[in-house]
């Protein structure tokens, strides 16, 4: 891949094939304990997560096209944001119904342990090549992008959440960022890591 390849903002249409992109990605290597079990039910509960944030417009969903197919997703939320009330409640009962209380307890415990940042961030929800597309380059192209797009809008640094067992953690590691909580969740050991802009 040629490191000109651009990153574009997606469209409505174009996030609902980046999403099937993302959910083929996390049932293959789920960043959640939970979801290693009950891989079946990967693209019910991110679409549930995407739907805590959709509605206040601090979505972005960002993507790669090679030859006209999508390759590479980034969706990113202003760490500042937050789901009302009613939002909150709906997602929790969602992950109540489909992975019970384990599931609820763990998403409990990502959140207890986000770190909060003086100045905001722009935070990685959901980021995924394709498969056949991996080593290539696409993803590494897809972070310089938000490292620049976070800087252009005044954020302080780029976060996200992992699963140091995934090879994400050592991709983020080597490119820079930092752990700034850690925590474990049934024997796995979750971060989250920033990267200043």
């Amino acid at each position: 891949m040629g490191m000109t390849q651009d990153v574009v903002e997606l469209s409505e249409q174009e996030t609902a094939e980046g999403m099937t992109l993302v959910y083929h990605a996390f049932a293959q290597s789920p960043q959640m304990p939970v979801l290693m079990d009950k891989p079946y039910h990967t693209a019910s509960v991110l679409q549930s997560l995407v739907e805590l944030y959709a509605d206040n417009g601090t979505i972005k969903t960002f993507g790669i096209k090679d030859q006209g197919r999508l390759v590479c997703v980034g969706l990113c939320v202003d760490s500042d944001a937050k789901p009302s009330l009613r939002k909150t409640l709906t997602f929790a009962h969602g992950i109540l119904r489909t992975l019970g209380v384990r599931g609820m307890h763990q998403f409990w415990v990502y959140h207890r342990h986000k770190p909060r940042y003086e100045k905001r961030c722009l935070e990685l929800m959901l980021y995924a090549t394709t498969s056949e597309d991996q080593q290539k380059g696409y993803g590494r192209a897809m972070l310089e992008f938000l490292y620049e797009y976070a800087h252009a809008h005044r954020y302080g640094g780029v976060t996200g959440v992992t699963n140091t067992s995934r090879p994400a953690f050592h991709f983020y590691m080597r490119d820079g960022w930092v752990v700034d909580a850690e925590f474990r969740v049934h024997g796995y050991r979750i971060c989250w890591v920033r990267r200043n802009v």
